[in-house]
């Protein structure tokens, strides 16, 4: 809290410049999120990471390996392989990066969005403040995502669009627009549903062109050329690399039939909102919602920012609206797929928040900078102690293991048992396969899968694809790889529409897969809820 302290008090300074408060933000939020280059992978890590690494090696996503995430993320981890070298604290400290990136995006939106009203160098830091808090809520296993990668990239888009002043010269307002939707099509093979980004970067653009209808259509248009052009780029290479024709059937398959079997049932609105607030932290909003209240009652202070203001909250409320949308389409509501809810919502808090300090500082004699600190050091105690207790005492006790040497940095999910195992006994040349939900182990171990799916999460449905079911089979019984491990305790609500293990789902739906373990292997050990099976000689 100390660099954040210094932060509230230079606010009291006349004559700080918006880039001094944006540096020590900046600042601020490296040391707080500085632990997190320790921490560990997931399984979702651990496939992004085997392709990666894959793709780097000459491997094509979808061909040579295979999984239901658009491409982007796969080159995400490349990108950072090839800059920090192959380890997981290459991607923490890539995704360290991001983050810090975000939070600078996040300071210059809400100078622009709350330019001429007094609370705006405290919204701009409270609203980094709550990301911050945010981002450890989200932990090691929500983070280093696809949608942690897309956040900077809308986020800049909005930055291209919202003016410094009332509105961008005619010339400048349509290279921007073109830019704000390149940056909005890059986010689209990291998840489709991201387009409908373009949504509140047109009310921005609408906003901030002085309602000029020529100029608006230009405007719009220039934003979809730009859109359609880097889709189209990527498109064409995909196509020219062979992977764009099996990445289509994939989605028009095992991606559709992943989102739409889902055993926890149809994703509700109710369960959205639900998980929306939990990873916001329930505090804060209400923070914000008495912040706002009282900016409207005041109605000196909201006459005199009025037009300004509600803009600015209308465009944020619609991108929060947008975000949410794009969470429900995917049926699951995982916390990382808020991601792109977090920026939107965190600009109204700060602003919420920044109402209540210079509400407080009209009442008392403390100074506006005393007050803020006195009101963010509350805020982070109770949503601490209360809203969010859970994951962020996790954290807490996670990163104290880790500095007391009783857990390894950068450790992987239930230790490295299973990847130990399989490094010592069997050679580099061995291939193996996990019918399962671990595959880091395959980029751990450097070991080959025998097939090209990754994970068998879209073979837990009853009824899976066919066409990639046949492939899986007859890949394995054509060429038995030398370990077959099988999960036992993978029961996860996401894994198609049976609360069935990989065992059970082995034995009830792949009768030639389990034929192929009773005749050909023998099981050697089970490690970690996973039996694994070593091929006869």
């Amino acid at each position: 809290m100390k660099a954040l302290s210094t932060v509230h008090s230079s606010l009291s300074t006349k004559s700080l410049s918006s880039r001094t408060v944006l540096l020590l933000t900046v600042v601020g939020a490296a040391i707080l999120l500085f632990p997190t280059i320790f921490w560990p992978f997931d399984y979702d890590q651990g496939t992004f990471a085997y392709g990666g690494s894959a793709i780097l090696h000459g491997a094509k996503p979808y061909i040579d390996f295979w999984d239901i995430k658009p491409p982007n993320i796969f080159y995400t981890y490349a990108t950072a392989f090839a800059i920090f070298g192959n380890s997981v604290q290459a991607i923490r400290i890539f995704d360290y990066l991001n983050a810090l990136l975000t939070v600078a995006l996040i300071v210059a939106l809400a100078f622009r969005l709350w330019k001429n009203t007094p609370w705006r160098l405290f919204s701009a830091v409270f609203a980094s403040l709550i990301y911050v808090i945010q981002y450890y809520i989200f932990g090691h296993w929500d983070t280093a995502q696809a949608e942690t990668y897309c956040v900077p990239l809308v986020l800049a888009a909005l930055l291209l669009v919202v003016p410094r002043r009332a509105k961008f010269e005619s010339e400048r307002l349509l290279t921007r627009a073109l830019f704000a939707g390149v940056l909005v099509g890059a986010t689209f093979y990291f998840k489709y549903p991201n387009a409908l980004f373009l949504m509140p970067i047109a009310a921005a653009l609408w906003q901030h062109s002085g309602h000029d209808r020529y100029a608006v259509v230009k405007a719009l248009s220039m934003m979809v050329v730009g859109f359609l052009a880097v889709i189209g780029v990527q498109s064409l290479y995909l196509y020219l690399n062979g992977e764009l024709g099996p990445l289509y059937q994939l989605t028009m398959s095992s991606t559709a039939s992943y989102v739409s079997t889902n055993y926890s049932g149809k994703f509700t609105l109710f369960q959205n909102l639900r998980t929306a607030s939990q990873v916001v932290d329930l505090v804060w909003i209400a923070a914000a919602a008495f912040g706002w209240s009282i900016w409207i009652t005041d109605r000196k202070q909201s006459a005199k920012h009025n037009f300004n203001v509600f803009r600015s909250l209308i465009l944020l409320l619609l991108g929060a609206t947008v975000a949410l949308l794009v969470v429900q389409l995917q049926n699951k509501g995982y916390k990382y797929h808020y991601a792109v809810l977090l920026p939107w919502v965190d600009l109204l808090i700060g602003a919420g928040v920044g109402h209540i300090v210079k509400a407080m500082s009209s009442l008392d004699w403390l100074p506006k900078a005393v007050n803020s600190v006195l009101v963010a050091v509350g805020l982070v105690v109770l949503c601490y102690i209360w809203t969010s207790f859970h994951p962020l005492h996790e954290r807490v006790e996670e990163l104290v293991k880790i500095s007391e040497g009783k857990q390894p940095a950068n450790g992987y999910i239930a230790g490295d048992s299973i990847a130990n195992y399989v490094s010592s006994h069997t050679r580099p040349s061995d291939r193996i396969f996990i019918f399962g939900f671990q595959p880091y182990v395959y980029w751990k171990t450097g070991r080959v899968p025998a097939t090209k799916f990754l994970n068998t999460i879209h073979f837990k449905p009853i009824a899976p694809p066919h066409e990639e079911r046949d492939e899986l089979v007859h890949s394995l019984l054509g060429n038995p790889p030398t370990l077959f491990l099988v999960e036992t305790d993978d029961r996860y609500t996401s894994q198609g529409n049976t609360n069935d293990d990989s065992r059970t789902t082995i034995r009830l739906r792949f009768p030639e897969l389990e034929q192929l373990l009773d005749y050909q292997y023998w099981p050697e050990d089970t490690i970690q809820h996973t039996i694994i099976y070593r091929l006869r000689p």
